[in-house]
């Protein structure tokens, strides 16, 4: 995926590595799928092939490693919601480890929320003393869920939202989207260039969002039957769920009405990521 926006923010990481001042622990935080991702592994080809763009589909660099949900279960299909002490072990000895192809040996945790206290506290350490030739992005849409200690010895960067015509001349040149369905996509997405992406591609995303749209039209006698039906199958993920409900909500024009429904549906968007809650019970009590 071409890089799309915080061009200004590359140049002065690119600028840091050639004289030789990087710091060895960052946080990329700001919205989800703003570009952060992208981002950071467009800076890892740069230190391993000095070219500041992010990888093609495919290619592989040896010494930059990401760690994400997505790719855990890609190892382990019964992989946890969350990235655990055995992983922060496996990225400790991976920054240990001396750069083949680059000055540094680069370690990209995204979904860095979903980092349990465990394995935070085990890289702790790493970023207390790191090895000399190691870089570790931290990088989330939450800094309140990163312990206070690792916070603060890292180098934070926020990623703002990408100019919405920005976003919609991106899909146009390089998806070959519609002038009008680039500018649609690009408004919906908020300035979020890998929402804007999957709201066009990703099919997942796109019945999950037409769900979430039939859950808010749900009459009070409906809606037990609905929700008992939504999670049924294995792969129900209330978090998710979550998620799209507030992007839904968000969509509304009436946005003043909707407000305490979307801060409500936001907060137990979080209570999900860190209780065991009942999805049931939650989600039919939701448009109480």
């Amino acid at each position: 995926m071409r890089m799309i926006g915080h061009q200004e923010i590359l140049k002065d990481m690119q600028s840091l590595a050639v004289r030789g001042a990087l710091s060895q622990s960052y946080l990329f935080f700001g919205p989800a799928m703003a570009g952060k991702r992208t981002a950071a592994m467009a800076f890892a080809k740069f230190l391993e092939k000095g070219i500041l763009e992010a990888p093609y589909e495919g290619e592989v660099l040896q010494d930059a490693k990401l760690v994400n949900l997505a790719s855990l279960k890609a190892e382990d299909s019964d992989a946890k919601d969350s990235i655990g002490i055995d992983a922060a072990r496996e990225m400790r000895n991976f920054l240990w480890q001396r750069p083949a192809a680059s000055s540094r040996r680069t370690l990209i945790i995204d979904d860095a929320e979903m980092l349990t206290t465990e394995a935070q506290n085990a890289l702790l350490k790493v970023t207390e003393e790191p090895p000399p030739s190691s870089l570790i992005i931290f990088i989330t849409s939450d800094p309140d869920a990163i312990v206070p200690t690792i916070l603060s010895r890292v180098q934070k960067i926020y990623f703002s939202p990408v100019p919405e015509k920005e976003v919609a001349v991106w899909l146009e040149k390089d998806y070959a989207v519609t002038k009008p369905k680039a500018a649609e996509a690009a408004k919906r997405a908020f300035g979020k260039p890998g929402l804007a992406w999957r709201l066009l591609f990703d099919e997942t995303l796109r019945e999950r969002l037409t769900l979430a749209e039939n859950f808010l039209k749900t009459s009070l006698a409906t809606r037990r039957d609905f929700v008992k039906e939504l999670i049924e199958p294995d792969n129900f993920k209330l978090r998710e769920f979550l998620a799209a409900v507030a992007l839904q909500l968000a969509w509304q024009p009436d946005r003043a009405r909707i407000a305490p429904l979307w801060h409500k549906t936001l907060s137990l968007q979080d209570s999900a990521m860190n209780f065991g809650l009942n999805p049931r019970l939650q989600l039919e009590a939701l448009l109480v």
